[in-house]
């Protein structure tokens, strides 16, 4: 098993643990970066052609851990599309430690998402 599928586990499994149950486990993934907010609409905007099959997203995910980030934060964004949005996200700016572990943090979905039944749309614009 592939550390992204290890670490999707773990997402879910903590999710359902903390008594959130995702309506959708057909996961798209998604890169993001905190400076890429827009300061009008507080959201993350995106093409929807960089959603991510976990398959298609793996080899980008073992870079990201063997470049030396000291964190990684996997997010469950909500739900689009039928889809569950797990965005993950970087440190910016961090310099990188390439040798030393990096740590995987989970995230769950913001209290708005959950308030619009797993709908992504308060956190996520996807054009």
């Amino acid at each position: 098993m592939s550390a992204l599928s290890n670490d999707l586990d773990r997402l879910l499994s903590w999710l359902e643990s903390i008594g959130l149950h995702p309506p959708s486990q057909d996961v798209r993934i998604v890169e993001v970066s905190a400076d890429e907010v827009k300061l009008d609409d507080g959201k993350y905007h995106i093409r929807r052609d960089e959603l991510c099959r976990p398959s298609d997203y793996e080899p980008r995910f073992d870079e990201l851990l063997q470049a030396g980030y000291p964190w990684i934060n996997m997010s469950c964004f909500g739900t689009y599309d039928s889809y569950l949005i797990v965005a993950i996200e970087l440190p910016s700016p961090s310099p990188l430690r390439p040798g030393l572990p990096t740590s995987v943090n989970l995230s769950g979905p913001a209290r708005t998402v959950l308030d619009h039944s797993w709908c992504v749309d308060p956190k996520l614009a996807v054009e």
